[in-house]
């Protein structure tokens, strides 16, 4: 039986693995530019970047696009998927899409090195418990199979979105407004292609 669709809504306000956001505890202001803000999105970019290229061709950033990772450490516990054919050409193709983010983030704004990052099951069996409101058992393994990972990675680009979404009506600059629309775009065709993959599976 496959997971119910409606309790992604609940993984929203989880954190996502590998990304962590200080809040601010100061009632002073503080001013945040263009460029502070879409950087922010580079760490999402990085994980979406990892977690496709890893599921799909069981290699990452550095042995596709180097560069971009400037040197930041590897991702840990993240591996090959378990995926059927067309899945595992789909996610591949994903995994190119979020390098191209990365490079048009980088390029455009400057960028950083790639994070500590940890996708590891033990994770995202965690985000899945605390979903539903129970522990799993057996215990959630996006890995294992198309299905488990289709469902791992929906929320992904969903929190992605939001994001941009929230940012754009904070930008200043016509040149990061076109960078961050041209982001929102393909973000949505990608959500929209989970549902289109996922569906028929379940």
């Amino acid at each position: 039986m496959a997971f119910p669709y409606f309790l992604f809504a609940s993984l929203l306000t989880l954190n996502i693995p590998g990304l962590i956001v200080g809040a601010l505890t100061s009632n002073q202001s503080i001013k945040f530019y263009d460029r502070d803000r879409i950087q922010l999105a580079l760490n999402l970019e990085f994980l979406e970047a990892e977690f496709f290229l890893y599921g799909a061709l069981g290699r990452g950033l550095d042995s596709i696009a180097p560069q971009l990772a400037a040197g930041g450490p590897p991702p840990t516990g993240v591996k090959k998927a378990n995926l059927d054919f067309l899945t595992n050409q789909i996610i591949e193709e994903f995994g190119y899409q979020e390098v191209g983010h990365l490079r048009a983030i980088i390029t455009t704004v400057g960028g950083f090195p790639r994070p500590q990052l940890n996708l590891s099951s033990q994770i995202f069996a965690e985000m899945m418990d605390e979903a539903v409101g129970f522990r799993l058992v057996p215990r959630f393994d996006p890995y294992f199979n198309s299905i488990n990972y289709l469902l791992a990675s929906y929320v992904i680009p969903y929190v992605g979105l939001v994001g941009y979404v929230g940012t754009i009506p904070n930008l200043d600059n016509q040149t990061s407004l076109s960078l961050v629309s041209g982001l929102l775009g393909v973000g949505v065709w990608t959500r929209c292609s989970y549902t289109d993959i996922a569906i028929p599976k379940s």
